[in-house]
């Protein structure tokens, strides 16, 4: 199957595969510990559905998600578009356990999970981007926080914010972004807004790179 989803002259994107997992079966995968956390950090599977639809342009599309927690996004999105791979990259290396085993529960070939900071990453390799407001928690006391592993400051918020935006700048045209909840910043001026609709308890955004930077 082909996922994809173009700009507003587009079809519809194509419907993806039946899909056997909602979000109280996925949950259910979870440690208990996690599952009460579902409902505010990790994506929604219908929503989660949408982003792959959005993010994979051709079937072999590489696709980044920047604060993987248990690895929800990057699991959907796998069983939604198999050709494509998804990456997803993790500071708490406790949860990258956690989704290296539903991964392999659920036999997913083109999943992936790595620990460590997203500034480590190669981004040049991923044609798309998904971000799930990955550093909400810095500003501490505006949202619950995952557990302690974490140090937590504005000042973080600032700096990774800052850091999506250089390493989008510096981007391949063509490149696409996902966010659900936003980011924290807009992407640079050379992406252009593309899709922007309803999803779950926000809105999914789709920018794509359109020009080179300036």
């Amino acid at each position: 199957m082909r996922c994809s989803a173009g700009g507003p002259m587009s079809h519809e994107p194509a419907r993806a595969p039946l899909f056997p997992l909602g979000d109280p079966e996925f949950d259910g995968l979870l440690p208990a510990q996690w599952r009460a956390k579902s409902t505010i950090h990790f994506t929604p599977v219908d929503v989660a559905r949408r982003a792959a639809e959005l993010l994979v342009e051709r079937p072999d599309a590489r696709v980044l998600d920047i604060g993987a927690a248990v690895g929800k996004f990057c699991i959907v999105a796998g069983l939604t578009c198999p050709a494509a791979m998804f990456v997803g990259i993790e500071r708490r290396r406790h949860l990258v356990r956690v989704a290296d085993r539903l991964a392999r529960r659920l036999q997913l070939t083109n999943v992936l999970f790595a620990y460590g900071d997203m500034t480590e990453v190669d981004w040049s390799r991923f044609d798309g981007f998904y971000l799930y407001n990955p550093f909400a928690e810095q500003l501490c006391g505006t949202l619950p926080t995952l557990d302690d592993a974490l140090e937590l400051a504005p000042g973080y918020f600032r700096f990774y914010v800052q850091q999506v935006r250089e390493r989008l700048a510096n981007a391949r045209v063509g490149t696409r972004v996902v966010a659900y909840h936003g980011f924290g910043g807009e992407p640079p001026p050379e992406y252009e807004l593309v899709r922007d609709e309803p999803a779950g308890t926000d809105r999914l955004e789709l920018w794509v790179k359109t020009r080179e930077l300036q």
